[in-house]
């Protein structure tokens, strides 16, 4: 379905009924980090953990993190551990030992310790204030003998209160569900895993953190009549209370670029990558359907892979979310600096887009988390003066008002 402003296609608007409005969203905070060994890393997960955002990354060997108040304004506890470079990951989340947030864990696949030709998915916590970190806890049973490494998965976070972790891990295959932990201080989860998805077990990919209200949250993908994609959520609360739902999509999202967000009463948002677009689509419950039930709206194209030059260089899709008057903001990665494009919930762009800010046009991955009124950022920048070569900056996007 093609959209319309003015009678002129949207890809045409895009670059011309819209060129000459004000930015669709705006930066109400823009912090550049201390320089350190951890804000120079190149890649960060950024979570919310009760009253401030945890950064960790892993690079060289080492995995780091640290805690950084919620305007951006101060970097402590930074601490770090030697990791040898795992089969998979690490991924991140963090759980509470004496206050919210203060037990980072790192999820990684190794080789099994007690199965010869098998692998074990374990988490390694470090507490704030330590300088060693604690011995691997072993998640579940090993991965058994045969499994393809190249297609285990895993996906990790934290509750937004900082209070307790999970994570999530699978292989992809047929017929063998993913499955996931609440992970406790020291991630001594008593509970045997979880599955994710009800038997029988269809294809699945692109297991991953989602953002949700608990922070508690992940995905997969599976597929739909061809040549259709669905996506597939599970938020837990904090008591282990599950909330499962299906999306599904009126197009194929390719390379697992999907990102969710919740939106005003009950909907969910979605921004994907498509073969030849970057679309989003919005669900809607049903109410009459207590349990559950509801409706998906694909916009299809919303931004044509001819906006970028082909599709092979379509960025990728950082994150969505909610904006003013039931608007759809959604955040794009691009070298050049993050690119952020605001529409109507049928695909009518408000706004031109915002470009984040970027010295010489030399950004790396973008991390994000989604909040109540207000997106937060955090990405590197190549420098001019190579004093430090490498910023990174923290940043508050918001979508309040028509532009």
């Amino acid at each position: 379905m093609i959209k319309s402003c003015v009678g002129v296609l949207l890809a045409v608007a895009l670059l011309g009924c819209n060129s000459d409005s004000p930015p669709g969203a705006a930066v109400t905070q823009d912090v550049t980090l201390p320089d350190s060994t951890l804000t120079r890393m190149p890649k960060l997960s950024l979570m919310r953990a009760g009253d401030s955002f945890i950064l960790a990354g892993y690079d060289s060997g080492w995995v780091r993190w640290g805690h950084l108040s919620l305007d951006g304004q101060t970097l402590t506890e930074e601490a770090g551990f030697p990791l040898a470079p795992p089969i998979v990951g690490p991924v991140f989340g963090a759980t509470k030992k004496t206050v919210a947030g203060d037990q980072l864990v790192a999820v990684v696949v190794t080789d099994s310790a007690t199965t010869s030709g098998g692998y074990d998915v374990s988490a390694i916590v470090q507490t704030v204030g330590a300088t060693a970190f604690a011995a691997p806890v072993k998640l579940g049973d090993s991965l058994p003998v045969g499994t393809d490494r190249n297609a285990v998965q895993i996906a990790a976070g934290v509750a937004t209160s900082g209070n307790i972790g999970f994570a999530a891990w699978g292989t992809r295959s047929h017929g063998v569900s993913p499955t996931y932990l609440l992970l406790p201080a020291d991630a001594t989860a008593t509970a045997t895993p979880s599955a994710m998805l009800p038997v029988p077990v269809p294809d699945w990919d692109c297991l991953a953190t989602a953002n949700g209200t608990t922070g508690l949250g992940f995905s997969v993908m599976t597929p739909d009549a061809p040549p259709t994609s669905d996506l597939n959520t599970v938020e837990i609360d904090e008591a282990g209370a599950t909330t499962s739902m299906r999306y599904q999509f009126r197009v194929a999202v390719a390379n697992c670029q999907v990102v969710g967000s919740p939106g005003p009463g009950g909907t969910y948002l979605m921004a994907l990558q498509t073969s030849n677009a970057i679309d989003f689509a919005t669900y809607y419950p049903d109410p009459s359907a207590p349990s559950g039930g509801g409706s998906v709206d694909t916009q299809d194209p919303v931004l044509s892979a001819s906006n970028f030059g082909d599709p092979m260089s379509m960025p990728r899709p950082a994150w969505v979310s909610p904006a003013a008057g039931g608007d759809v903001s959604i955040g794009l990665e691009r070298t050049a600096g993050p690119q952020v494009y605001r529409y109507s919930f049928n695909a009518v762009p408000h706004g031109s887009p915002l470009t984040l800010r970027s010295e010489v046009g030399q950004t790396g991955p973008v991390a994000s988390w989604v909040g109540p009124g207000a997106t937060y950022v955090t990405y590197t920048d190549q420098t001019k003066s190579g004093l430090p070569a490498v910023k990174r900056y923290f940043m508050r996007v918001e979508s309040p008002a028509l532009p």
